[in-house]
């Protein structure tokens, strides 16, 4: 539905040529359709052209055909000559609106390399404006296709939900990636805005800024007494504006008959659900997403996803139906993934994969804490929604028996007995489990945390299923694999730097010393990163000392609680005392650190503590919560932002000789410290710990033979547990982004401590 504009104003006007094409002025006798705007009534102030005369005057003429004429008249008398542009389309021709629709701006690229750009002087008046709406959105290709189109690009008022006064906001590329720098967040845009087939449109020189579903947004007018003006519509609804949440849009349509236009074409529409539930439409920030497994089908479908307190929504891009719906706060709800793309299951719909294409809209979701609540329950307890190498959904289930497998057109049961190979592997950001039978063979990806818990409840199954009378050698299978837990725990966070100083990440250059950088800005980059981190090392090797032999103690506790009820033995609070006697070894690495890092706080001439820190979670992007298992050593994961912190900062600071030579001083003094130093207290802390360990142990199976008979099955799957845990934890990775496994770690730490240099000691 559009407008009728009135009738163009008599006053200042030529008569029109044969054609009603135009005022007749020599050149311009035969340009094409009602005259729309000429710069003869309301001047023009040009702010570039390009293939013009260079001493002389332009005069802009815009139809409804569309086209635009450039009457060019040189002042050195030679003819005047006009340029062409027909037809006129966006973004080609840029005819916009702007201060609340009051100016008008032009940017016009014609034929033959020429170029036009101006904009009105002052305000225009109100029957300029009126005559304007005769372009009914004809620069547009598409025109005649919608329900509702402004005559040209209008003043759209972005309600920002954090609206700040002189808005500073991450910005983000076309594509919604990531935030390339903070950039202020406009008061004003201006674009078309269209009504086409259920769904609100704001396009600006030729992509879409905003694209709502109209039954997800509230629409009214301004109001003549409101501060938008009486030609305004009022957009209620979430949405994602380069970077930025919106609660809403003023639309500034022109005149009072454009804005009842629009209402008409938008607000019956917004009203109701078109897909016929009972229950109205809510609002919600909504983003268009990419989907498989709806309704069983593996196909990838275009949707929006709609997010509100207490529930996400999958509707139909353009019928509005809703697909598929999620209450977030069921006890069932199981998701994994990341913020860009994740799997949400729950007993009626799904396995379904959902791929966000605006990265800041992915945040929100991992951002909803009733999603984060449902992603902490799905890796504590499963089952585990994932995806299959083809980018199938799947559902994972680890029964007492076999792992099943379920998505569109899969139904797999792979028993424990028949197993032959599992068999986990790890990328930068995803993970994939390899499971295989004799006869059968599944490849199951997802993030690091998800594709862990799935290998550790089938290590876990299969060791249950020995039977009680195991338990005594499992406990001590799993003290000869706490030597690697203790080595990976303690100091893998120090390989974790090592690697991303290196510029590897990989287990392979672990005893490769980091080498002097070789220009100012690879100086700087280093600095920063070593600054930052020796400061994570500080704070780790700080709960070292002071929560890990708790925090062990209490994990011992838990295995016995069948048995106690809960109560801590005094023999087992005693080997907390042990156990904090045999990390004093650890006190000499956190004694050299803290050394290393005032040195580089000197260096830098600058407390690191009031560096901009590194957004850790939005670079750990997965849903779950990785410390599920081991939650006093998050930090260890911390480190795969060191890279991408330091190479942002641009720290090309003032790096004189003096200052170069310092810092060749403590690069030096870092490779000692894990060439030379960490293997020999790795060495010494395992000695140390063997002993109280293994006493546990034995303390432990000795307890446990008199668990009561009902609450043996839990012991074993405890105990079975735990040793899963200990075998899986070192086959990965600490965290997503991290090359270099922590069982690599150990395995370095090792081989490394024999080959380290020992004194010749006199004999005797």
């Amino acid at each position: 539905m559009h407008p009728t504009p009135p009738d163009p104003p008599s006053a200042g006007r030529t008569s029109l040529g044969p054609t009603g094409g135009g005022p007749a002025s020599g050149a311009l006798d035969r340009i094409r359709g009602q005259v729309v705007f000429d710069s003869a009534w309301f001047p023009l102030r040009e702010h570039g052209s390009q293939g013009f005369s260079r001493m002389g005057s332009r005069r802009l003429v815009l139809t409804d055909h569309p086209a635009a004429y450039i009457h060019d008249t040189s002042v050195l008398g030679g003819a005047a000559t006009v340029a062409a542009l027909e037809p006129a389309v966006d973004p080609g021709a840029t005819v916009e609106l702007v201060e609340r629709s009051s100016r008008l701006v032009v940017d016009l690229r014609l034929p033959a390399g020429r170029a036009f750009a101006a904009s009105t002087v002052a305000p225009l008046p109100p029957e300029a404006l009126a005559l304007l709406t005769g372009l009914r959105g004809a620069l547009l290709a598409d025109a005649a296709s919608t329900s509702f189109v402004s005559p040209c690009a209008v003043s759209v008022t972005p309600l920002y939900e954090a609206d700040p006064p002189a808005a500073t906001a991450p910005a983000v590329s076309v594509a919604g990636g990531q935030p390339t720098g903070a950039v202020a967040a406009p008061a004003e845009l201006s674009a078309y805005v269209v009504v086409r087939g259920g769904r609100l449109e704001l396009r600006a020189r030729g992509r879409a800024l905003l694209d709502w579903p109209l039954n997800r947004i509230g629409v009214g007018p301004g109001g003549p007494a409101g501060p938008a003006g009486p030609s305004a519509a009022v957009v209620s609804g979430g949405a994602v504006l380069d970077g930025r949440f919106l609660t809403g849009v003023v639309l500034h349509l022109v005149t009072p008959q454009v804005l009842h236009a629009f209402l008409a074409a938008a607000g019956t529409a917004g009203t109701a659900r078109p897909d016929t539930s009972d229950t109205p439409a809510t609002l919600g920030t909504s983003a268009p997403v990419s989907a498989r497994g709806l309704a069983g089908d593996a196909e990838v479908a275009r949707v929006d996803c709609v997010l509100d307190d207490t529930a996400l929504e999958l509707q139909e891009h353009h019928s509005a139906r809703v697909v598929a719906r999620f209450d977030l706060f069921d006890s069932r709800l199981r998701v994994a993934g990341s913020a860009e793309r994740f799997v949400v299951v729950d007993p009626e719909h799904g396995p379904v994969t959902v791929q966000s294409e605006s990265a800041v809209f992915g945040r929100r979701l991992l951002e909803h804490p009733a999603l984060r609540a449902a992603a902490e329950r799905t890796l504590a307890d499963g089952p585990y929604p994932a995806e299959l190498a083809d980018g199938r959904p799947v559902v994972c289930a680890v029964g007492p028996d076999a792992l099943r497998v379920r998505g569109p057109g899969l139904e797999l049961r792979l028993p424990f007995p028949d197993l032959r190979a599992v068999e986990g592997t790890s990328q930068e950001q995803r993970a994939g489990l390899r499971v295989a039978t004799g006869d059968t063979e599944v490849s199951i990806v997802g993030q690091l945390e998800l594709v862990r818990a799935v290998h550790t409840d089938l290590v876990a199954g299969r060791h249950a299923g020995a039977g009680p009378r195991a338990v005594p050698d499992m406990l001590r299978a799993a003290v000869g694999l706490e030597e690697d837990y203790f080595l990976y725990t303690i100091f893998g966070p120090f390989y974790e730097l090592h690697a991303v100083l290196l510029g590897d990440g990989t287990a392979a250059e672990l005893g490769r010393a980091v080498p002097q950088p070789a220009d100012d800005e690879a100086r700087a980059r280093t600095a920063a990163t070593l600054a930052e981190g020796l400061v994570e090392l500080q704070r780790h090797l700080d709960q070292v000392g002071s929560v890990l032999p708790a925090f062990v103690r209490h994990r011992d506790a838990l295995l016995l609680e069948p048995v106690t009820g809960g109560t801590v033995p005094a023999w087992l609070k005693a080997q907390e005392g042990r156990l904090r006697a045999a990390l004093t070894p650890v006190q000499r690495a956190a004694a050299e650190t803290a050394q290393l890092a005032a040195q580089a706080t000197r260096l830098l001439d600058l407390d690191p503590a009031a560096l901009p820190r590194p957004n850790y979670t939005g670079t750990a992007v997965s849903l779950g919560v990785a410390a599920l298992f081991n939650p006093v050593f998050l930090v260890s994961g911390a480190t795969q932002a060191y890279s991408r912190y330091a190479q942002g900062e641009k720290r090309t600071a003032q790096l004189g000789a003096q200052s170069a030579r310092g810092w060749a001083t403590l690069l030096d003094r870092w490779n000692v410290l894990v060439s030379t130093t960490l293997p020999v207290l790795g060495y010494v802390l395992t000695e140390n710990l063997f002993a109280p360990r293994w006493e546990t142990a034995r303390r432990l199976t000795s307890e446990l033979r008199g668990a009561p008979v009902q609450s043996r099955e839990a012991v074993l799957r405890a105990v079975a547990y735990r040793l899963a845990r200990l075998d899986v934890l070192r086959r990965y990775p600490a965290g997503a982004g991290i090359r270099v496994g922590r069982g690599a770690i150990a395995d370095h730490l090792r081989t490394a401590r024999d080959t380290v240099a020992t004194p010749r000691f006199v004999d005797f």
